[in-house]
């Protein structure tokens, strides 16, 4: 039997598994038609944008109050913390988070909404596979299939991110269904938006290392606490059985004796930790990488933690990924 799997703070627990996956599903695809419609409107009719964003507070505040209190309770809190931090005889550099200062370097400003897009994306797909996979109740034949159809979604996640694209964005094939051309679109615009989230975390972790504005010593802690990171990134390899992967410990000497390669490094480093790590062939070496990225920069996904999967389950995920898939399989 394989260990349990976890998605975050919401295990896979329930007995109705089809209806769990449904109801994932369901709130990611309001949620994104939401955030589809108010930046359509944007676009177009800001009156009636903000018409629209207003009628759904109204409705959110009267249906359901106990949620708009909390929500206003934190953005409350939240502020009060900048105020503090504003007020405080301490400079902004020493309160600022690690996450915002990366979005304030690179002009990055749509990065945490492209980071949580990325997560619940992927926790929706385990959640789904995880429902088929405990799946005691449907015929076996189904259950394999399902399991050979659903497995490539997650075991491909990171490397569709590497390559912006998968079977879905092949537009070709759609003729002229305009509903699949849309979803074809659509999933290369976030598969790249992803990618890019991904590069500016990794170029983010070098960023103290190449800062000698004010000395070789100047943000120490913070050049430690990148290059503790790195290295912790580069084990996942060792970890997965290369032994002599030694990458990054490369681009950290380069970053530190060499000049007129430094400002290279910036770039090779998010390349090296896009092919080889998040595009890798072993899922759990994409996940921890992320995981390691989100803990660096103190960022937490805002409905639920980037999911969780243990050895033995990413082998299974791995096994009917490479099965041969049913005809007309997207």
């Amino acid at each position: 039997m394989y260990p349990a799997t976890t998605t975050g703070r919401n295990q896979y627990a329930s007995t109705d598994h089809s209806a769990s996956g449904s109801s994932a599903l369901i709130t990611f695809s309001v949620s994104q038609a939401f955030h589809k419609l108010v930046k359509t409107l944007e676009s177009s009719d800001k009156v009636r944008c903000s018409e629209t964003i207003q009628e759904m507070l109204w409705f959110i505040n009267n249906e359901f109050p106990d949620v708009m209190l909390r929500f206003q309770e934190k953005s409350f809190s939240e502020r009060e913390v900048t105020t503090l931090a504003e007020n405080s005889s301490e400079t902004r550099a020493v309160t600022i988070s690690p996450m915002e200062k990366l979005i304030a370097n690179h002009k990055s400003f749509d990065l945490i909404t492209h980071l949580n897009s990325l997560v619940a994306d992927f926790n929706i797909r385990l959640t789904v596979f995880t429902g088929h996979f405990h799946d005691s109740e449907s015929c076996p034949s189904n259950r394999e299939m399902n399991l050979n159809i659903f497995s490539s979604k997650l075991h491909d996640f990171g490397k569709d991110i590497l390559k912006k694209t998968n079977r879905t964005c092949d537009i070709d094939t759609y003729h002229d269904s305009e509903a699949c051309i849309e979803l074809a679109e659509e999933t290369k615009r976030k598969l790249e938006a992803w990618h890019n989230s991904v590069k500016v975390l990794s170029e983010g972790l070098v960023d103290p290392l190449l800062d000698k504005s004010e000395g070789l010593d100047h943000n120490s802690s913070e050049k430690e606490n990148a290059i503790s990171h790195l290295k912790e990134i580069q084990k996942l390899q060792h970890e997965d059985g290369k032994k002599d992967y030694h990458k990054i410990d490369i681009l950290l000497r380069y970053s530190a004796n060499s000049a007129a390669l430094r400002e290279t490094v910036r770039s090779r480093m998010s390349d090296c930790i896009l092919k080889d790590f998040i595009g890798s062939d072993n899922l759990l070496v994409f996940l921890k990488t992320m995981q390691l990225l989100f803990d660096y920069y103190q960022f937490t996904p805002y409905n639920e933690p980037l999911g969780e999967i243990e050895k033995d389950l990413c082998d299974t995920i791995k096994k009917y990924a490479k099965m041969k898939k049913p005809v007309g399989y997207r």
